[in-house]
């Protein structure tokens, strides 16, 4: 047995002996975009009876080495790494340095008691809110849930994901965190579990967020810890302090946000009237309309992608450089995105439709960057992909957009808002009765749902327009803001 470990604070690149007692309070898989099913590494957090924590990395070739041996939780020692500068955009500790596991790695289990569970490094919603940019470091932080939105959905590689967005507060004011995928199940299963008041709540390894001026905190797949009502010492004096604010058993978190938005058999067979290609041509109305056609061929001449910005609004050329006129700045870097306009017709009319990226996707089950760099005629714009010569002969529903201000790209043609491939709701489309699709509008959507955003940053983006700004400071006290920030400081990272 080593008389003495080394602590993670020493930890430096260059070939040392280093010997560590560790304990593994966060083991999380990365899997692979491209190839579906494989894992491409084991990732650890590493923390140290100092309280110091650090990234590890076991790479894939050594994950049937080492898999089944690593259990979150457990304390091991740990010897005969390799010590690199840490790097990445979302880096889980502070520390300078990041491990990487060999096949020669030792990795012996032992207990520990002294090391703590949950190695929290809590931040206060003051200092996040500070930020004006997107910050490479992930954070811990604690406060009362004080508002929650509807879940809703969006769409990622051809796949629904369920996202929710909540509102924590602390002595400094408050923040919005965006929930999304396996998470949000977590969510919805602890709040139906809680006894009553608005509980604290600990979230773990966040991403802050800075978007159109305005801070957000957003979830990491498989990484982001959430904690309700934890027993730990920060917890347990705030949720003491903010009894008043909690309420009692009969006070419950406060839906924020924009109603949900409709289900495809909502959207399609009982909330907007249906319409006629020539009907649709004819009317002077706004809102949405259903409409079905059968796509005649893309249309000629026309852009089918345009570069974004991170935020996913289009950029444009400016002295030179493409500029985002929502991030008012420059940008180098852009994503492409999907903008089809296609002939559809219902037999009697024709009309062009103009769709959006996650429409397309949703059909082709292809992203738009996959098919920009798979030809260099593509690239180039002589020849639409392929991939988007699957449309052509569907037989679709359409929600179309009837806007009076829609942006003049969109002039000449219609804005699709969703579509509908299922067999069974079209089919029910063309029945008549109170139960399908009516001949009026039965319900008038707020403009969020009219005008439906594209991509996760414009889900993001709809839901902070509609946030409760409250401000809830006043409800601490001074001596509680002096007692936790006292926390905060002695449990900050190393």
């Amino acid at each position: 047995m080593v008389d003495a470990y080394s602590n993670l604070s020493d930890v430096r690149v260059g070939n040392f002996p280093w010997c560590l007692k560790v304990r593994v309070i966060r083991l999380w898989v990365v899997k692979s975009n491209l190839i579906s099913g494989q894992e491409n590494s084991i990732e650890l957090v590493l923390l140290d009876e100092k309280g110091c924590k650090i990234h590890a990395t076991v790479r894939r070739h050594l994950i049937p080495l080492f898999k089944a041996v690593i259990i979150e939780g457990e304390v091991y020692t740990l010897s005969a790494f390799s010590v690199v500068d840490a790097y990445g955009l979302c880096r889980p500790t502070r520390h300078p340095c990041r491990l990487f596991f060999h096949s020669t790695t030792i990795l012996e289990k032992m207990v520990c008691r002294a090391i703590k569970m949950n190695g929290l490094s809590l931040v206060d919603i003051g200092q996040i809110n500070s930020h004006s940019c997107d910050s490479n470091y992930l954070v811990d932080f604690m406060g009362v849930m004080t508002g929650i939105s509807s879940q809703n959905e969006f769409l990622k590689d051809g796949q629904r994901v369920k996202m929710i967005v909540v509102e924590i507060s602390d002595h400094r004011g408050f923040c919005h965190v965006v929930l999304f995928g396996e998470i949000v199940d977590y969510l919805v299963q602890m709040m139906t579990t809680l006894d009553g008041g608005l509980p604290v709540v600990v979230i773990q390894f966040a991403k802050i967020r800075f978007f159109r001026g305005r801070v957000l905190l957003q979830n990491i797949q498989n990484l982001t810890r959430m904690l309700f009502n934890p027993p730990v010492d920060e917890s347990v004096l705030l949720g003491r302090r903010l009894s008043k604010m909690r309420g009692g058993p009969a006070m419950t978190v406060p839906l924020i946000g924009p109603p949900v938005k409709p289900s495809v058999v909502d959207d399609f067979l009982r909330l907007y009237p249906k319409k006629t290609i020539a009907e649709l041509k004819s009317t002077s109305d706004d809102g949405p309309f259903i409409v079905s056609g059968v796509v005649d061929g893309l249309v000629i001449g026309e852009d089918w992608w345009y570069p974004s910005c991170r935020c996913s609004k289009r950029l444009i050329i400016n002295a030179g450089y493409y500029y985002c006129r929502g991030c008012s700045k420059h940008v180098f870097e852009f994503v492409p995105r999907f903008r089809v306009k296609i002939h559809v017709t219902d037999g009697i009319d024709d009309a062009m439709f103009v769709l959006s990226d996650d429409d397309v996707r949703y059909l082709t089950r292809t992203k738009c960057s996959i098919q920009l760099s798979s030809s260099k005629q593509v690239l180039e714009g002589i020849n639409p992909p392929s991939a988007l010569m699957k449309i052509e002969g569907l037989k679709l529903l359409f929600k179309i957009v009837m806007v009076s201000s829609l942006n003049p790209i969109y002039k000449g043609a219609f804005k699709v808002s969703r579509v509908c491939l299922d067999p069974d709701i079209f089919n029910a489309f063309s029945l008549k009765g109170t139960r399908h699709t009516p001949a009026k509008q039965v319900y008038r959507p707020v403009m969020s749902e009219v005008v439906y955003p594209s991509g996760l940053i414009e889900e993001i983006n709809q839901h902070g327009e509609y946030l409760s700004n409250k401000r809830l400071a006043g409800s601490f006290d001074n001596t509680l803001g002096e007692e936790i920030a006292d926390h905060h400081k002695r449990s900050r990272d190393c």
